[in-house]
């Protein structure tokens, strides 16, 4: 009999844990404080709100940073289609900086405008494509690949770069983010050109949701200090509200 009741009880914790992890969406509504690395006390530079909303068979996922007095800096919004990235918008209300990807069957066309230089191109389109607002979504898919120590690869719109760039993504235990209840994942350039101008970024995922509450590290976001363009080297903290979710 106790036997069995313990059994009992393992397949319904079994089964709390699977429902509590299914009440979880890397789409569920957030809110991000921005903060300046490296001050003292800490300097607020941006704070960061998402939405979700499906359009037919399509998703809409619309990021929006403001700054501290509440008007928009940067917008972020990517349409998907069976999980794929179809269109990726960035614009920034402060420089004339921005980001423009269109999926056109095989093929993706991008375009980088960064001060006066504007690049465009075509390129074959990978399945691993990560918008920023789908980076956690891509974390939360490949959870059991980090669990197991391994990396998953991924491309990212590099506007300082002005062109698509490989990123790695690999579990970091030994890291100073890491504690108990989060996963820590480093994300570095593939390029070891690139990784002479690109510091590592950690990710903190909490273990029970798999969302995103942590990113320390340079920012693909732009703001203008002394009249130049400069991507800030930042600390990001979210929280979720209890209760809402987007799926």
């Amino acid at each position: 009999m106790k036997v069995a009741n313990r059994l009992l009880a393992l397949a319904a914790a079994a089964a709390a844990s699977v429902v509590g992890a299914a009440a979880y969406s890397p789409e569920d509504p957030f809110t991000g404080l921005v903060y300046l690395a490296g001050t003292n006390p800490p300097q607020l530079i941006f704070t960061h709100e998402n939405s979700y909303e499906r359009s037919g068979t399509s998703e809409i996922l619309t990021h929006v940073y403001k700054t501290p007095e509440g008007s928009v800096a940067t917008v972020e919004r990517v349409t998907l289609s069976g999980g794929l990235v179809d269109t990726y918008d960035v614009d920034f209300s402060t420089s004339d900086c921005g980001c423009r990807l269109r999926r056109n069957g095989g093929e993706v066309e991008f375009s980088f405008t960064r001060g006066e230089r504007t690049k465009r191109g075509i390129r074959p389109y990978e399945r691993n494509l990560v918008a920023g607002p789908t980076l956690n979504r891509f974390a939360a898919d490949n959870w059991d690949r980090f669990v197991r120590g391994d990396s998953a690869e991924l491309f990212l719109a590099a506007m300082p770069f002005q062109q698509l760039v490989k990123f790695r993504l690999s579990p970091d235990a030994a890291n100073p983010y890491a504690r108990p209840g989060v996963l820590v994942l480093k994300m570095v350039t593939a390029n070891p050109l690139f990784r002479l101008f690109a510091e590592p970024v950690y990710l903190v995922l909490e273990e029970d949701s798999r969302r995103i509450v942590e990113i320390h590290g340079k920012s693909l976001l732009e703001r203008k200090v002394n009249g130049k363009i400069e991507n800030p080297v930042v600390n990001i903290y979210y929280t979720y509200p209890v209760g809402e979710a987007a799926l």
